[in-house]
């Protein structure tokens, strides 16, 4: 069985699907370039250098694939869980101060 791979332009994730004959199992794998994401943070990160908190603050930028795992049942998203990304995974901070 060949494998077959679909990639979502909105999203930016590719999903292949594998056929493993020797161990008779389907393995669905999800990938993504966070590269561009990294990239704009870091741009964001270096304007937002010595400001203070606002009333409203962009702090971080997550993934969709990432985000994906945050949603609780109701539908909402779990803050606690986004801030533990950010700190985890410092490069998509957009704004120092999170970190702290």
């Amino acid at each position: 069985m060949p494998a077959y791979q679909d990639h979502d332009a909105q999203t930016g994730i590719t999903t292949k699907v594998h056929y493993l004959e020797d161990a008779n199992r389907v393995v669905i794998q999800k990938t993504y370039d966070a590269q561009p994401l990294v990239d704009a943070c870091a741009e964001v990160r270096a304007a937002t250098e010595g400001e203070r908190w606002g009333e409203m603050r962009h702090v971080g930028t997550i993934p969709m694939a990432e985000l994906a795992t945050m949603l609780r049942q109701d539908g909402t998203i779990d803050k606690k869980r986004c801030i533990e990304f950010l700190k985890k995974n410092p490069a998509f901070v957009t704004f120092n101060k999170v970190l702290r």
